[in-house]
């Protein structure tokens, strides 16, 4: 309904930003397919936003996925708020009216921010009522109730409770598009997976969820073995009990223009859906749709069904419980009077006046109608004004927060210490062919005594003979070469100048320098390497070693400037620096495939 909404406001002839979901529930293992698609789109983006067509624009927000927690839902409120507001300042996109089909926090937060000339609460179904995970909504809805302008429901049930919080509720259910649904009789051709099935085939069209009555379909395939039961939808709950039914068969998803002709290839359209109060508070969109094509149709016995078959006698017929359920279907394709063409046209009939087209007139003559109430109410400076440096004090609590908030976790706690931990190797020295220094790598700027540090741990564990050769390597080309300072230094130190190896060369990366040192240590014959670099560059340097020379065995064992291996509660902004510095180049290397 949200897309069909947002496009017949476009061709109405107005702009929309469509803000992608933001989620009732912390992400589970099932959304992996969700998040990936929400990345791809963001990566499509320019910093989230992207238009579509003319007037229609959208926007992929990046947030913390954590729709309860207060902390999430300032940081996200904060950062999602400044990005929409930039982007309507750019586009003079004013006094937005704003309909939201999520009552989340975050949803609510986000509204309270842009403050709308007219704020909706579209309530498509109970979502509080869905599952455990999104009990938590119940009072967050209760909220929106109070606080949106006015509240579009789609059943008797939800606006019941909405009228509880709420003197302006109108009901726009789900309507059928009839230029995509328009019955074609035998001129309509049949999807090929459809055609050579054995008949009669009694189907349904939709998603494949918890509340689709997997048992009631089992039930309905034994009972009629001489039946085929078509599902077609995409799947997303455990449907292992349908699989070894011979006469059921899973489709999956299709695209939404060959819907019809699925449709028309049924000899009964079902809607199984268990009967519960989430599915009591839902109109069922496919209902018109199966209408529209004059199928006939067999629904569990849900509120808003009985509402429309009262509605519109000779319809749809409803099962009370299994049996009947069951029954119903049998009499759908048992009895010829249910294809007659005046009965048939009676369903068409209905489908007519139940259109998408009908609910968005009635949808923009309300909207219309209270916009200019709200016109011709007196504005007050006194409560704009306090309006506006509430909005501004709470942006400024929420800056000096998060700042804060930064502060303490860097400086005062453990975190720095913990993240970099995970960039230092710590080796025991064991007895190899070679020593091989890294001069200059992860250290924030060239200017560095790094080279320092890096000579004495050479000479410490040269003299203690763990190796029998030194090789040198510098990251960038100096004035004055450090690998030189480093080789003068040692041998002052009383290493041997046949035992000094210094690459001569300049790599500018570490994948090149591993390459570089790759053909001289083979040339020696080594095939062990005590391997001496920054603490923070020891990570990356080690999978580099292992990726491209898988025969050569590397230990990098601490070094003087190797942080303490226990907790640390302080950290300097150049670690912080370098510790970043390093997570992004490992992530570059592993984009380029070089870890």
């Amino acid at each position: 309904m949200h897309h069909q909404l947002a496009t017949s406001l476009v061709s109405a002839g107005h702009r929309v930003l469509f803000i992608e979901n933001t989620g009732v529930r912390t992400p589970q293992l099932k959304d992996i397919g969700r998040i990936q698609d929400r990345i791809r789109n963001r990566l499509r983006s320019e910093h989230g936003f992207r238009q579509l067509n003319d007037g229609l624009y959208l926007y992929s927000p990046l947030f913390i996925p954590f729709p309860y927690s207060r902390v999430a839902n300032l940081l996200n409120v904060f950062s999602i708020s400044l990005d929409i507001k930039r982007w309507m300042r750019l586009l003079r996109f004013n006094d937005p009216v704003v309909i939201s089909f999520l009552p989340s926090p975050l949803a609510q937060g986000l509204i309270e921010q842009l403050n709308p000339a007219l704020t909706i609460y579209y309530c498509a179904n109970h979502m509080a009522g869905a599952s455990k995970a999104t009990a938590a909504l119940r009072a967050w809805e209760d909220k929106f109730f109070s606080s949106a302008d006015l509240v579009f429901t789609i059943s008797e049930a939800i606006a019941e409770r909405a009228h509880f919080f709420s003197r302006f509720v109108y009901s726009f259910p789900a309507g059928v598009e009839m230029a995509k649904f328009e019955h074609q009789g035998p001129n309509m051709i049949y999807p090929a997976d459809i055609v050579n099935l054995k008949r009669p085939i009694i189907g349904y069209i939709g998603a494949l969820s918890d509340v689709f009555d997997k048992q009631q379909i089992f039930d309905l395939a034994k009972a009629l073995p001489t039946a085929t039961v078509v599902l077609v939808g995409p799947k997303y709950t455990d449907l292992s009990i349908l699989k070894d039914v011979p006469n059921i068969v899973l489709l999956g998803e299709r695209p939404h223009e060959q819907i019809p002709a699925y449709i028309s290839s049924f000899d009964v359209a079902l809607i199984p859906y268990i009967v519960n109060e989430f599915t009591d508070s839902v109109y069922s969109c496919k209902l018109n749709e199966y209408l529209a094509m004059g199928v006939p149709v067999v629904s569990t016995n849900m509120r808003e069904v009985s509402r429309f078959a009262e509605q519109f006698p000779d319809t749809v017929l409803i099962g009370t419980d299994s049996l009947d359920f069951i029954g119903k279907v049998k009499q759908a394709l048992d009895n010829p009077e249910f294809r007659l063409p005046g009965i048939c046209e009676k369903r068409i009939k209905a489908a007519r006046e139940n259109t998408w087209e009908k609910r968005f007139i009635g949808i923009m003559q309300v909207i219309e109608q209270h916009l200019l109430l709200k016109s011709q109410q007196p504005v007050s400076w006194k409560e704009s004004l306090a309006k506006y440096y509430k909005h501004s004090r709470t942006r400024w609590v929420t800056v000096t927060t998060v700042l804060l908030a930064l502060y303490l976790l860097f400086f005062t706690t453990p975190f720095v210490w913990f993240v970099g931990n995970q960039l230092v190797v710590r080796h025991l020295p064991r007895k190899t062919d070679a020593i091989v220094v890294f001069s200059g790598n992860g250290e924030t700027s060239y200017r560095n005594d790094s080279y320092q540090r890096r000579a004495l741990d050479a000479v410490r564990f040269y003299k203690q003979g763990y190796a029998p050769h030194i090789f040198l390597s510098s990251g960038r080309e100096q004035n004055i070469s450090e690998v030189e300072v480093i080789k003068l230094y040692l041998e002052d130190k009383g290493v041997a100048p046949s035992a000094i190896h210094i690459l001569k060369r300049y790599p500018k990366s570490t994948t090149e320098n591993v390459l570089l040192l790759i053909q001289q240590l083979r040339q020696q014959g080594a095939h062990s390497i005590l391997f001496l670099t920054s603490p923070y560059h020891g990570r990356r340097a080690l999978w580099t070693w292992r990726k491209q020379a898988p025969d050569i065995e590397v230990y990098t064992p601490a070094v003087i400037d190797t942080p303490p291996a226990n907790p640390q509660w302080s950290a300097s902004v150049d670690d912080m620096c370098i510790i970043i510095y390093e997570y992004v180049a490992i992530a570059y290397y592993w984009a380029k495939g070089w870890l």
